[in-house]
C-alpha cells in the first residue's frame, strides 16, 4: 500500500480538549465542473454529464458545444451538488465509455481518539473511460454531528482530471489520474496523484481484474479542524503515485511485476479502440 500526505489545511478550529462521543459522518457537494481543449467538430463534446444519475445541461444545451469548439474558453456549468460526477467526451471514438468520480462519506466514533486525530473521512471511487481534455471538479467537504463541536466543519477543494498519452510498453505511464488542488485553483505538487489503469479487460491476476479503469482511495483527514492528510487503501485499478505530473515517478508508484506486464501487453487486443 502506497501513501502520500496531504499536508493541507483550510482553517484552524477550536474545539474543547474534551472527548466527542457523538458520531461524525462526512459528506461531500460537488459543486462546479470545468473542462476545455475542445479540438473539432469531428470529435465534438459529448453530453452525458450527470450528477448523482441526472443529466445536467452543458454547454447551453447546444450537443456539438460549437462554440466552445470556435472558442479556446473552457466550458464552466454549476453542478448544485451531488456525490458522484459521471461525463464522457468524444461522441466518435467512445460514446458509451463515461469518466466517473465518486464520494462515499464514512461515519466515526471519535469518542476514543478525540476530535484532533485522523479517522477514515470517505472513500474516492474513480472511473478511468474515454478520453476528455483537462478537468476540475470542484467539490466541498462536510461534517454532520449533533455536537456542535463536530458539525458544520468544511473543506473546499478542486479535483483535477489528467489523462496519460497511450503507452504499449508500460500501463503504469498510461494510467489517467487525479490529484487535488486548493480553493484557489492552486495545484499542490508535493503531494502526488491516484491514478487508475486504463485497462478495460485486465490480465489474469492483475490487481482489479477483471476491470481495471475502476478503482478506489480512502480519504485520510482530521474532524477538528477537517485537514486532509493521506490516500490509503488503493484498490482495484487504482495506484498512489507522488507525481502530479503526467509523467510517473517509477521509484514511487506502486511495482507492478513483469509478469502482470508480460500478460497484459499479450491482451491489448481485448482492449476498446480508445486513447486516454
Amino acid at each position: 500500500m502506497n501513501t502520500f500526505r496531504l499536508g493541507l489545511l483550510l482553517a484552524t478550529f477550536a474545539v474543547s480538549a474534551t472527548t466527542h462521543a457523538t458520531p461524525v459522518s462526512v459528506s461531500i457537494s460537488f459543486d462546479r465542473f470545468t473542462m476545455g481543449g475542445f479540438y473539432g467538430p469531428d470529435h465534438a463534446f459529448f453530453t452525458g454529464l450527470e450528477v448523482d444519475g441526472s443529466a445536467v445541461e452543458v454547454c447551453g444545451g447546444d450537443p456539438t458545444c460549437a462554440a466552445a469548439i470556435a472558442n479556446p474558453a473552457s466550458v464552466t456549468t454549476v453542478l448544485g451538488g451531488g456525490s458522484s460526477v459521471e461525463f464522457g467526451y468524444d461522441s466518435t471514438l467512445a460514446p458509451s465509455r463515461k469518466n466517473v468520480l465518486s464520494f462515499t462519506g464514512n461515519t466515526a466514533d471519535v469518542a476514543a481518539t478525540g476530535p484532533d486525530n485522523q479517522f477514515m473521512l470517505g472513500t474516492l471511487f474513480f472511473t478511468n473511460g474515454a478520453f476528455h481534455p483537462l478537468a476540475f471538479i470542484d467539490f466541498t467537504l462536510t461534517t454532520q454531528s449533533t455536537d456542535s463541536a463536530l458539525d458544520g466543519k468544511t473543506f473546499m477543494g478542486r479535483f483535477r482530471l489528467d489523462t496519460n498519452s497511450f503507452d504499449e510498453i508500460d500501463p503504469e505511464a498510461e494510467a489517467d489520474f487525479f490529484t487535488v488542488q486548493d480553493a484557489e485553483g492552486v495545484t499542490l505538487d508535493p503531494l502526488g496523484s491516484v491514478r487508475v489503469y486504463d485497462y478495460s479487460l485486465c490480465p489474469p491476476g492483475f490487481p482489479g481484474s477483471p476491470a481495471c479503469n475502476t478503482g478506489s482511495v480512502d480519504l485520510i483527514g482530521h474532524i477538528a479542524s477537517l485537514h486532509l492528510d493521506d490516500f490509503t487503501n488503493p484498490t482495484g485499478g487504482a495506484f498512489v503515485n507522488v507525481s502530479t505530473g503526467p509523467e510517473l515517478d517509477q521509484d514511487n508508484s506502486v511495482p507492478v511485476p513483469a509478469t502482470w506486464l508480460l500478460t497484459g501487453l499479450g491482451l491489448f487486443a481485448l482492449r476498446f479502440a480508445r486513447r486516454s
